[in-house]
């Protein structure tokens, strides 16, 4: 399978997208069947999301270009980044979405310092979640805490709602936080 072909779904899903909450599409990605419990897949979904959602709002970018420039920096990331690199993919994908959206260039001094501070933010928030191998939560936490940067440096207008949603995934986690995590089916009210 190539790489168009692999994350076709996801382009699809994304382009008929017609809401602004970035954490209700990942969520919908996310309980495709198409989505493992876990992988690189994770590196594609959150930035997607994004780029959907401020497409929607904004409609001054061309989501499919955007997206093929999204998924060629993402298929660099592997699984297991977080453990081999000490940066977490889903939070990388933030940071590729808002180089995208930005037009961040290598020797651009706009956008560069206010991408690599929102992803610090979102590693920091990661990395106090406690623990490793929970694409989902981390792809989770990282929507969530891109959000208002997208909003205030980008002017994206997204939304996001404040629904905690429970993982259909927690059983097959072996490490697993179970009820430390806010996404348990348990902590979740």
């Amino acid at each position: 399978m190539t790489t168009e072909t692999q994350y076709e779904w996801v382009r699809e899903t994304c382009s008929s997208w017609e809401g602004n909450d970035p954490a209700e599409l990942l969520e919908h990605l996310m309980a495709q069947g198409e989505c493992p419990a876990f992988g690189p897949v994770h590196h594609v979904l959150v930035g997607a999301a994004l780029l959907a959602c401020a497409q929607t709002v904004e409609g001054e970018f061309e989501l499919d270009s955007a997206f093929d420039e999204l998924v060629s920096r993402a298929c660099c990331v592997p699984g297991a980044a977080c453990a081999k690199w000490g940066v977490c993919g889903a939070a990388a994908s933030c940071g590729m979405a808002f180089a995208v959206l930005a037009g961040n260039a290598p020797l651009r001094a706009e956008g560069w310092s206010e991408g690599q501070l929102m992803v610090a933010d979102i590693l920091e928030r990661i990395a106090r979640a406690g623990s490793p191998r929970c694409c989902k939560r981390d792809a989770r936490i990282a929507v969530q805490a891109a959000v208002p940067w997208f909003n205030r440096c980008l002017g994206a207008g997204l939304d996001i709602a404040y629904e905690q949603p429970a993982c259909s995934v927690a059983k097959q986690n072996s490490v697993c936080l179970g009820v430390a995590c806010p996404y348990h089916p348990e902590s979740v009210r």
